[in-house]
């Protein structure tokens, strides 16, 4: 294994269509224009605006005025780049210690048993059922990790490939549609769409990320028909032939009711109002036939039993359990995957159960 040649740069050199681009920034400027004028729940982040302060400004503008050119230069690169501040596993304020020379052997070890843990942890969750070169993505946005057994294990792909499997286990049909609240830049997708055939995927987020998510999918998945904001209206005729669906936050309420099999955040929904998280329940009580797959800090599980219990749309707790992705980095950190079924999909199971006597309660 050798962190030195993970780190090793590899410039994204493929071409990209100019009109992709292009395309990725007209999306962009009706999101942004529009966000501005959505109710305060579907606003970004306190978090999110300071990220766009401090990192985002060139890559902002870029998009703002369809700079084709800067943007591919910073997007080619975005895995080092302040253009995916936020969204990958190395802060960006740690970039120098990384990529602008040779890498202190603290850092190194640092970064080594960081995704050894990760990659052992991995290997458990999953009963080693998988072989290490699964973990091997697509070399865009020249993105690093470490390199063993001939693998690049890139940074974060052994969580995202986890999160994709433990959503792909919960589909049962072999068409099915996959949302998910706060994609970053796509690592979840990816392996989802590489790895299950027939999945729709849906996301919601915010204009940045979004954009971000779009390059690094459709460069992924040249062949897939993607539907981007403003492109058409989110109508069931516009929905159905689109393979990836990239929206805003605030489109989430334009879902037809039962029209999803799973719903999946990972973190987006930890820390968020208390009012956006009663709206963002109750639209994903309408919408979703199967589970909902929340991961996140212990205090938003907590926050999203407590809600669903005092309003119509009740969730209903199927399972709990502990996730310590982090724990090697913070001992502290209290952080869990639930598994949450909407109350109206429950009862429905309930009564096709009951004809064969089992006993479904549901625990909220």
């Amino acid at each position: 294994m050798n962190v030195s040649k993970g780190f090793a740069s590899r410039p994204d050199d493929s071409s990209v269509d100019a009109e992709v681009l292009d395309r990725i920034c007209a999306a962009y400027v009706r999101t942004s224009q529009r966000e501005r004028l959505a109710t305060e729940v579907y606003q970004a982040s306190t978090w999110w605006q300071q990220v766009r302060l401090a990192s985002l400004g060139p890559v902002m503008e870029a998009l703002e005025s369809r700079d084709v050119a800067s943007l591919r230069r910073m997007y080619s690169n975005f895995f080092r780049d302040a253009s995916s501040t936020g969204l990958i596993g190395v802060p960006y304020s740690l970039t120098k210690a990384y990529f602008n020379r040779q890498i202190k052997d603290f850092h190194r070890r640092f970064f080594l048993g960081d995704a050894l843990y990760g990659i052992d942890y991995w290997k458990r969750l999953t009963n080693d059922r998988f072989p290490l070169h699964v973990l091997a993505g697509p070399e865009i946005g020249n993105p690093f990790g470490i390199m063993i057994e001939g693998t690049l294990v890139r940074s974060g792909a052994a969580y995202q490939h986890y999160s994709a499997h433990r959503i792909a286990d919960l589909l049962h049909a072999a068409k099915a549609t996959v949302v998910e609240v706060g994609g970053g830049f796509g690592g979840m997708a990816y392996y989802l769409l590489r790895d299950r055939t027939g999945v729709k995927y849906v996301d919601f987020d915010v204009p940045e990320s979004l954009a971000l998510t779009s390059y690094y999918l459709m460069k992924s998945f040249p062949h897939l028909k993607f539907l981007l904001y403003g492109e058409s209206g989110l109508t069931a005729e516009n929905f159905a032939p689109a393979d990836v669906v990239l929206m805003p936050l605030f489109e989430m309420e334009s879902l037809a009711p039962e029209s999803v099999d799973v719903v999946f955040s990972s973190h987006a929904m930890s820390d968020i109002s208390e009012e956006a998280m009663s709206t963002y329940l109750r639209t994903i009580a309408r919408i979703t036939t199967g589970r909902f797959l929340y991961f996140g800090n212990a205090q938003g599980a907590e926050s999203i039993l407590k809600i669903t219990a005092e309003t119509e749309h009740r969730l209903c707790l199927d399972e709990t359990r502990p996730s310590n992705w982090n724990t090697h980095r913070f001992p502290m950190a209290d952080e869990v995957e639930c598994l949450l079924t909407p109350a109206a999909a429950r009862e429905a199971t309930a009564l096709r159960s009951a004809k064969s006597g089992e006993i479904i309660a549901c625990r909220s």
